[in-house]
């Protein structure tokens, strides 16, 4: 593991210069959203929607260099700008790498509104480096009732007490087999787009009190979905570190930077402690 204090840019661009073996097969951002707010931990107050688009463009475009040939760009905004960042850096990867959009819905309070509908949802947009790029299979819980309900089939019951089903499958699905109900509920069901995680609330045990942190459970199913154990992670404006945790609770090795020197500082308090870590690079 890495800790590095310095912009986005200057992290990747030394990495391309001074690190040529280096490449990662996930690089995770999460930008400032063009919130025209201020978080005490940084600024997201830019003179001009064209000015922040470059200065995002500049680090997205940094970073692509140091993608693996394999990997994916994940950029995580919101309602604020995501428009803007799609053609954007669509014309960095090309349009046809572009592989999904993933929704991080946290829902939470909500109030009536006549201007506008509660948004409850950021954007996790996703391009691959390249067609060899390729998602691993990743799976959520459900239960009895929504796995019968989805079949729409009577369900049996064995000698042994077990609840199963009918499938088929061959030509003209000519062969029937019987589904383990208990089997099907344990593997659980493919996730789709839609991820419905919770925020992180005020009294978790994961929360550092940076403004912006996003919940362990989501920066997870980003680096299963995307990495093998082993390979390389890196997310270049990491905030409070939360990409770090979840990748080494994995077992995959990351770079973590941020401009901040207090963001930089509870990344080494929150993840320092982690054998073989190191802090700092020189330009």
């Amino acid at each position: 593991m890495r800790i590095v204090q310095g912009e986005a840019s200057t992290q990747a661009d030394f990495i391309a210069r001074e690190l040529s073996s280096l490449r990662f097969h996930l690089i995770y951002f999460d930008p400032p959203f063009y919130s025209k707010k201020h978080y005490g931990a940084f600024s997201d107050q830019w003179l001009s929607l064209d000015r922040y688009l470059e200065t995002i463009e500049g680090w997205i475009s940094s970073a692509q260099k140091v993608l693996h040939d394999q990997g994916f760009f994940v950029l995580h905004c919101d309602v604020h700008a995501s428009h803007y960042l799609k053609v954007m850096t669509d014309r960095i990867f090309g349009y046809d790498n572009f592989r999904n959009e993933w929704i991080w819905h946290y829902g939470g309070r909500r109030q009536p509104a006549d201007v506008h509908v509660n948004s409850k949802h950021d954007v996790l947009l996703v391009w691959a480096k390249s067609r060899k790029s390729r998602f691993n299979p990743v799976f959520e819980p459900w239960d009895r009732t929504e796995y019968v309900v989805m079949k729409k089939q009577r369900v049996h019951v064995d000698e042994n007490g077990r609840e199963w089903i009918w499938g088929h499958e061959g030509k003209g699905k000519s062969h029937a087999y019987r589904i383990y109900l208990d089997e099907q509920i344990e593997r659980g069901r493919a996730i789709d787009s839609v991820w419905d995680i919770p925020i992180i609330n005020t009294s978790a045990k994961e929360r550092t009190g940076y403004p912006t942190q996003k919940p362990v459970a989501l920066l997870k199913r980003v680096v299963q979905l995307t990495t093998q154990p082993g390979q390389w992670v890196a997310d270049f404006a990491a905030g409070s570190g939360t990409t770090g945790q979840a990748a080494l609770d994995l077992g995959r090795h990351v770079w973590l930077g941020d401009v901040n020197p207090e963001a930089v500082q509870l990344m080494v308090e929150r993840l320092g402690s982690v054998r073989e870590a190191q802090f700092g690079f020189e330009e």
